[in-house]
């Protein structure tokens, strides 16, 4: 049976000397949506999509002094006072719902949330009925449609269930990969390791968050982890992946723009690479975060170029600093010269759309041959830089200087060392 999306209860008010008496101060207003209450209603019911609904009140109000002027099924209008700012008060709400799932017959459901907000003022007259949240509304854009399996959709969650399990219980790592060139080292790019008995693999866990939507919420971990290593060392080139889905300059890049905006010097430092394994929710849209980041003076990667979703003209727009040709154009370089000629072709294709071509998935050193060979501005894979949990950045100052060459400065053998010394799952090896 189909949800239905009813109004739940709503109450109106407007702004006077009676809400005044209970704040104190001017409030916030701000309009906030579980983007996947539709999924949740037809994957688990409407009983789980009422539970989400009581969970993000009782989180809102954990944070905030709160007086709601409309609720309905997936919605919540309200006036607060934040202690901070409104950007701090959105972080820390998407935090707490990222460590709290809702409990439904034994799943762990997670939510995912937008969110828009104004500046209220008790002498304007501000009108804090459900009407005077009809800007908050457009800003929010239209709700996400229900999942189209729910079967799919309950197994999705699973799985991002056990990413967000292993990042609230410490077994999310990030191994750092070399993007080397001839003379020297571009940047490294931050992979993810989770660690444990029932975790996912990667490629998996990836999948289930872009299908789920929690994609977004777990790009900004990856983030903040990656801003973490630039601000605590002034000198080292740090790459994130983040999916396409987070190409979008909203709410969720608040904290994150706002720490970028106040170091510059680690903005500089920072390569943001948009992962093509699920669509951009516009090019537009993408090409004005795009731009934002570069303003900030962040560069831009476009990572597996040739098996994303977007089209020559999408990349075009976004206009990429850095090009990364997939792997898989390499690996299949050695078939036939027709192989061969077309890895040829995607490294001169990207080089008219960016100043800088990297070609992945280099495991050997006739590989690498190949791809200097071609033309190819930079190279990565486990014959020029085995992933490591340690910082191989400090190793390599710390090493004498190196034959010339595309040298790794950390190779399979040192697989034992990629976890912290105090971590259980030490002995745990993995592949790049």
């Amino acid at each position: 049976m189909a949800a239905k999306f009813t109004t739940i209860a709503a109450e109106s008010a407007h702004l006077d000397d009676s809400v005044a008496s209970v704040f104190h101060c001017a409030p916030i207003l701000i309009a906030l949506r579980i983007d996947n209450i539709r999924s949740i209603a037809k994957a688990y019911g409407e009983a789980a999509a009422l539970a989400a609904q009581q969970h993000l009140e009782a989180a809102v109000a954990g944070l905030a002094t709160m007086h709601v002027t409309d609720r309905a099924l997936g919605r919540l209008d309200a006036a607060l006072v934040v202690p901070g700012n409104p950007q701090h008060f959105t972080q820390q709400l998407r935090s707490v719902l990222a460590r709290s799932p809702i409990r439904h017959l034994d799943n762990s459901i997670y939510l995912t949330l937008s969110s828009a907000w104004s500046a209220a003022s008790f002498s304007s007259g501000a009108d804090i009925s459900p009407a005077g949240f009809a800007a908050l509304h457009d800003a929010l854009g239209a709700p996400s449609p229900a999942c189209k399996d729910a079967a799919h959709y309950r197994r999705d969650m699973a799985t991002a269930a056990q990413v967000f399990s292993a990042v609230a219980e410490g077994r999310l790592f990030p191994a750092w990969q070399a993007v080397s060139g001839e003379d020297d080292i571009l940047y490294h790019e931050c992979l993810l390791r989770l660690v444990g008995d029932e975790t996912p693999a990667v490629s998996d866990a990836i999948a289930a968050l872009e299908h789920t939507g929690l994609v977004r919420a777990f790009d900004q971990i990856m983030v903040s982890v990656v801003i973490d290593e630039l601000e605590a060392d002034p000198a080292v080139r740090l790459g994130v992946n983040i999916s396409a889905a987070s190409a979008l300059l909203d709410s969720w890049w608040d904290d994150s723009l706002a720490r970028l905006r106040s170091n510059p010097a680690a903005a500089r430092r920072l390569i943001v690479e948009i992962t093509e394994t699920a669509a951009f929710p516009s090019i537009s849209s993408a090409a004005r975060f795009t731009s934002a980041l570069r303003e900030l003076g962040c560069r831009i990667a476009i990572d597996d170029f040739g098996m994303g979703f977007s089209s020559v003209r999408s990349v075009l727009a976004l206009s990429p600093d850095y090009v990364k040709v997939d792997a898989f154009f390499l690996h299949r370089a050695s078939q036939s010269a027709r192989c061969r000629s077309t890895l040829a072709h995607m490294i001169g294709l990207a080089g008219t759309i960016a100043a800088g071509v990297i070609v992945e998935g280099v495991e050997t050193e006739s590989d690498s041959r190949l791809v200097a060979s071609l033309g190819a501005d930079w190279q990565q894979g486990h014959h020029i830089h085995f992933p490591s949990t340690l910082r191989p950045w400090i190793a390599r100052r710390n090493a004498p200087a190196a034959a010339s060459g595309f040298a790794s400065t950390m190779t399979a053998s040192d697989a034992a060392a990629f976890l912290p010394a105090n971590s259980p799952y030490r002995s745990i090896g993995f592949s790049g």
